[in-house]
């Protein structure tokens, strides 16, 4: 299965996409996690120390060429694991698509394609699980990032902005032609879920759960530690969990 979390920066998308990577992989799965904000944060969430973060390994200017007028991998995904990906806490791989080190460098779009080539090639197998974190913008959509997901969540928080935005991404993945799309609402207080649920009905938009709003991932982040390493049963980690069974369940 392959699965992508998107929404407006802010919402928690990577929160989300690191804690669910971890508790698949608890439940069994061979997880490979794909940061493709180009301002990577996975590797924390998922648990790489603090300390590997001012130096991430990423893929290389080189992974991908043109043939017949088009990109393709120059490196199969095993050697693209080999050479660039991190190991993570309970099994789980991260790998980071890049990190611009200079300003005025030209554009990343190669990538992006990079980084689609990747979950095409990522394994269609019953016990294996691809979680691709996008970019806070849509432009991964304009470019056809996540073409290749099965799933694919825009995260969302209770107010018209954050709601707009993931109508926005899932109009968008529906012109990619991914089968099933969602709204995830985050940091979900008391009354608020009616909320998203009447926007979500307004525009008939699936919804596939709720995150309740939990101080742990700002501690989390404080403490610069995996959310769910720093509080394994707070109520929103354990609803990641909760959502992680159901994704695989359809």
């Amino acid at each position: 299965m392959k699965v992508a979390i998107a929404g407006k920066g802010g919402a928690g998308k990577t929160t989300i996409s690191g804690t669910l990577a971890r508790q698949l992989a608890r439940q069994g799965y061979e997880v490979l996690a794909l940061d493709n904000d180009l301002n990577p944060n996975l590797p924390l969430t998922v648990g790489i120390p603090a300390e590997r973060m001012t130096d991430l390994p990423t893929m290389s200017s080189d992974i991908v060429r043109v043939v017949d007028g088009r990109l393709e991998l120059t490196q199969s995904l095993d050697e693209i694991r080999e050479a660039h990906a991190m190991e993570a806490p309970d099994g789980v791989t991260v790998l980071v698509a890049h990190e611009p080190k200079k300003a005025d460098t030209g554009c990343m779009g190669r990538y992006h394609v990079a980084m689609r080539a990747v979950v095409g090639a990522a394994p269609n197998s019953q016990n294996y699980i691809c979680i691709l974190d996008t970019e806070a913008s849509t432009e991964h959509l304009k470019v056809g990032t996540a073409k290749h997901v099965d799933v694919l969540y825009a995260v969302v928080e209770p107010y018209f902005k954050s709601l707009e935005s993931g109508r926005r991404v899932l109009a968008l993945a529906r012109d990619l032609g991914i089968e099933h799309l969602a709204l995830l609402a985050n940091k979900v207080r008391e009354g608020e879920l009616e909320v998203v649920q009447q926007f979500a009905d307004e525009h008939d938009l699936g919804l596939i759960g709720a995150i309740p709003f939990d101080d742990c991932f700002y501690h989390a982040e404080r403490a610069a530690v995996a959310p769910i390493d720093f509080a394994p049963q707070a109520p929103a980690v354990v609803a990641i969990g909760k959502l992680a069974r159901k994704l695989v369940r359809g």
